[in-house]
């Protein structure tokens, strides 16, 4: 490449200098090449301090000027390729200026691999072989270069091609010894030309080149396996074993085998005796785990053997972070929050610098309504991150639930104030919620503008749009509204019971008895043998209207046993109908 001059004051000495720049190059009287290389010098200048707009320009009028100049071609190369994702022309340009360039300097070992993977970037496949050829003649001491052009040679080929691969990998094996990913090479090529023979052969070799290498053996095991060598694969993998129980990949591998070939009995006996090794490290163990959950975890009788690999991963390994966020995972998805609290306390107590742990941890706590905890863990999370906006909304649900609706509004501002104006979802929420507490001070025309205000920031915030429309239904506003935005939940979400009770409601209240007791009967199948005392309140008044007031009277005694000092329900029991 070019060299920038000394620069000195004398023009004399400037000019001198200027015919040195170039070394390898003869002195240029045209004026055009003489401005060229000018403006060369200054395009390197320029791109130097940091100015990649003028460099390039620059370099495209020394490039206009003296075309013939491969060096500036070169450079001018480089920026065109940065605009050849979205004009090819650039990329046509970049490529003829490379290989010009290339082509003169074929010793350039930097620029012959950038037009090489150029090429093969584009699926110029023989211009491509030519440049790794030539590169592999003149740096034959570059390893990296005799692998390129194997590779090459191996993909897309003919057998003749795919030959003079495996000549060369071979040559690399004398050089560095057998190894797998070398074996796992030919073996490609062997499988591309429907060679079985040869590829159980390589196998064979790289075993017999290392007889007590514990990966060549599960590697043998896995080449056999896949050819349909079933037997003769599980006996690579028991001898891996033997000769390293503590061996990770191949206690892995031996498992994997079970799996694959459907022995699940063989498969949770290998995962068990690899769990229990103490010389196994963690991450292959954590491999092991998650392979033995994802084949489990949808037979619930199964789902007890899972909690009992992780109870004795941990008593191996009782402070590992990663194993209890793993079992507080699991048990998240099988629905035992109480449990997955308790992993996720174990977590946290670990490394406590995880926002989404501690959000995770304040659901658990709320999800098992262990609201004294969730409002602990708020504080716990806060400490570390004051600013997350997502706890603060969740205290502020938790002081609401609790009836302190002030200190709730309090926190739904503080958090509205940390969250992001881009955050929609979140402040949609946070209204929702704030609509709820301005409901329950009984301030139900400020609670709709907030609920509106939810529903504008996120169109899908059902909740927000099912709490709007039971309590304009209880309210006696806008029925018609209501029974929109109901409709608009159920369509999302047809069998969630709460939606329907609202549905039900709703449709109560627009006098529509006949389809809401319809509705409500879907509401008490959906919650089986244990409805709450509200939605047994509810089927009462609907029964009662639609003409069954034995009925309702039956839905009113469960809800008071459920709900005992609720008067307004009492009073229903004992004058057998509906009371205002």
């Amino acid at each position: 490449m070019k060299r920038l001059p000394v620069i000195i004051t004398f023009a004399i000495m400037l000019a001198g200098l200027l015919v040195q720049a170039k070394p390898g190059k003869v002195a240029r009287h045209d004026e055009d090449a003489a401005k060229a290389d000018y403006i060369f010098l200054e395009a390197l200048r320029e791109k130097s301090q940091g100015h990649p707009d003028a460099a390039f320009e620059l370099l495209r009028r020394a490039n206009e000027l003296n075309p013939s100049d491969r060096e500036t071609g070169m450079e001018l190369s480089y920026f065109l390729l940065s605009l050849a994702q979205n004009d090819t022309a650039n990329a046509v340009k970049a490529l003829e200026l490379m290989r010009d360039y290339w082509e003169a300097n074929p010793e350039d070992y930097y620029s012959g691999v950038r037009y090489g993977l150029l090429n093969d970037n584009l699926g110029l496949r023989e211009e491509g072989l030519k440049v790794w050829n030539r590169l592999h003649e003149v740096h034959s001491d570059k390893i990296e270069l005799t692998y390129r052009l194997a590779d090459m040679l191996a993909q897309g080929g003919d057998a003749a091609e795919r030959d003079r691969a495996i000549a060369i990998y071979d040559s690399i094996e004398l050089a560095e010894g057998p190894n797998i990913p070398l074996s796992g090479k030919k073996i490609q090529i062997y499988l591309i030309e429907n060679d079985t023979l040869a590829a159980l052969s390589e196998a064979d070799h790289l075993r017999e080149a290392s007889p007590t290498n514990v990966d060549f053996q599960v590697f043998s095991g896995d080449v056999y396996s896949m050819l349909g060598k079933q037997d003769e694969a599980l006996a690579f993998f028991d001898r891996a074993v033997e000769l390293d129980p503590s061996s990770g990949y191949a206690r892995y591998s031996k498992a994997q085998y079970f799996k694959e070939t459907g022995d699940s009995a063989g498969f949770d006996r290998e995962v068990f005796v690899a769990l229990k090794q103490n010389s196994l490290d963690v991450d292959t163990k954590l491999m092991l785990l998650r392979s033995y959950i994802s084949e489990m975890i949808n037979d619930s009788v199964q789902q007890p053997r899972i909690k009992e690999l992780f109870d004795t991963l941990l008593v191996v390994h009782p402070l590992e972070h990663d194993i209890h966020d793993l079992y507080s995972r699991f048990l998240v998805t099988v629905r035992d929050y109480k449990g997955a609290a308790e992993q996720t306390e174990q977590t946290l107590g670990l490394d406590p610098a995880d926002p989404q742990g501690w959000e995770m941890l304040t659901s658990l706590y709320l999800q098992t309504e262990e609201y004294d905890k969730a409002r602990d863990a708020i504080m716990r999370s806060l400490r570390y991150y004051p600013e997350n906006a997502r706890q603060h909304l969740m205290l502020g649900s938790i002081y609401n639930q609790e009836g302190h609706h002030v200190e709730a509004i309090e926190q739904y501002k503080e958090s509205l104030s940390l969250t992001p104006e881009g955050d929609a979802e979140t402040i949609s929420r946070i209204y929702g919620s704030w609509g709820d507490a301005l409901y329950a001070m009984e301030q139900a025309d400020s609670a709709f503008v907030y609920y509106r205000k939810a529903v504008l920031y996120d169109p899908t915030n059902y909740l927000a749009m099912n709490n709007s429309a039971y309590f304009m239904a209880c309210e006696g506003g806008d029925l018609d509204e209501a029974l929109r935005l109901i409709e608009k939940v159920i369509a999302v979400e047809p069998d969630q019971a709460t939606s329907l009770d609202t549905y039900a409601w709703v449709l109560f209240k627009r006098k529509d008895y006949e389809k809401a007791r319809e509705v409500m009967d879907r509401v008490l199948e959906i919650e089986g043998d244990e409805p709450s005392s509200d939605v047994l309140d509810h089927a009462g008044d609907i029964y009662f209207m639609d003409g069954e007031p034995r009925k309702a009277l039956e839905f009113w005694k469960r809800a008071l046993k459920l709900d005992p000092e609720n008067e307004k329900i009492g009073r229903k029991v004992r004058e057998k109908c509906i009371v205002k």
